[in-house]
Order: structure tokens, then C-alpha cells, then sequence
């Protein structure tokens, strides 16, 4: 049952990654969309481990006791049982000109809105350039349907968009603001 919620937790994120052609999508959503307040979590055994995933345009810190694994071609770093995983993909724009909040939520729903019952709940501007968008959706393998949450952080560098997507099951949804803190300050 563990092994067959990791495998689920990845391929959904593999899934959802692997959808990089233009979508045309609901875009009525973002205007119901308005920057909300920010949650807070004090759970404090969250950390990073000193590792980090590097790619050219981006890298990202391995939480503590965190794997990376590669899901169909997407490197995926997940909890040790399955119920958290979190990857990045870099969304290259036609130049360096600041996008606003709404923009950059339009890109983060345009990546991830075909995955199975995506639903974007309102986003949070963190910063000039950052927002964060939290999500639901539902996996389903086989008869089983189960929830997933989650949040994508959205950050503009010059000319691309970095997508930080976490994504937990019930039993670590309520982690994910503090996965969230924690991996925003290691994204570059």
C-alpha cells in the first residue's frame, strides 16, 4: 500500500509536469482569483539536508530524509513514505519584463490544470515577481480515489518562470505551508 502511494504521488506529479503544450483553459478562473493570507505552520522538523537538485536554469534544497527519484523523464524529490513530493519546472517567457500576480497564477493553472480534478484556490503574493497558488485534486488507481493537496510557488528569474509543485495525500497536507517555507528559501 505504501509503495503503490509513492508510485501514485509521482506519477502525478510526473503527469502534470509532462504537459507543456499551450492549454485553452478556463481563464475566467483568475479573475476570481485575489491574493489571500498567508498561513503559518510551526511545525519544526522540516529541514533541509544540506543536498541540492541542480539543473541549469534552477536548483532546489532536499529536505531532510527526502529521496530524489526520476518518474518518466521528471526528477521528483518524495518523503520517505510517499505521502509528499515536490518538483520544479522552469517555464521560459519571450523576455524579462516583471509579470504581475495574475500572470504568473495564469502560468502556474495553464501547467497544471489537467490533472485529474486540479482545482486552484486562491493565490498569495509573497513577494515582487512570487506568488503561491494552493491546489486540490484527486488520484485515482484502479477503484481507489483518494485527495491530494498542494501548492505550486510561482517565481519569475529574467526570463523564466520557476514552478515549485508540492503536492501531499492527507496524511502530510497539513506539512505543506512549512514545505513550502522552507523550499522557497532554497529555490534559485
Amino acid at each position: 500500500m505504501k509503495r503503490r502511494r509513492l508510485i501514485a504521488i509521482g506519477l502525478f506529479t510526473a503527469i502534470s509536469l509532462l504537459i507543456f503544450n499551450s492549454i485553452v483553459g478556463n481563464w475566467h478562473q483568475i479573475s476570481l482569483l485575489e491574493p489571500a493570507q498567508a498561513q503559518s505552520n510551526t511545525n519544526s522538523a522540516i529541514s533541509l539536508s544540506g543536498e541540492t537538485y541542480k539543473e541549469s536554469r534552477f536548483e532546489v534544497g532536499i529536505l531532510e530524509g527526502y529521496q530524489q527519484k526520476v518518474v518518466s523523464g521528471v526528477p521528483v524529490v518524495e518523503s520517505p513514505d510517499g505521502n509528499l513530493a515536490y518538483t520544479v519546472v522552469v517555464k521560459p517567457q519571450v523576455n524579462t519584463q516583471q509579470l504581475d500576480s495574475e500572470a504568473l497564477a495564469r502560468i502556474a493553472i495553464e501547467e497544471f490544470e489537467r490533472g485529474e480534478g486540479f482545482q486552484p484556490g486562491q493565490f498569495r503574493q509573497s513577494g515582487a515577481g512570487e506568488i503561491s497558488l494552493p491546489w486540490s485534486a484527486t488520484l485515482t488507481m484502479g477503484n481507489n480515489t483518494q485527495p491530494l493537496s498542494g501548492e505550486v510557488l510561482a517565481r519569475q528569474r529574467g526570463r523564466n518562470v520557476l514552478l515549485l509543485l508540492i503536492s501531499a495525500t492527507e496524511a502530510k497536507a497539513e506539512d505543506v505551508p512549512q514545505v513550502l517555507r522552507v523550499l522557497s528559501n532554497s529555490l534559485k
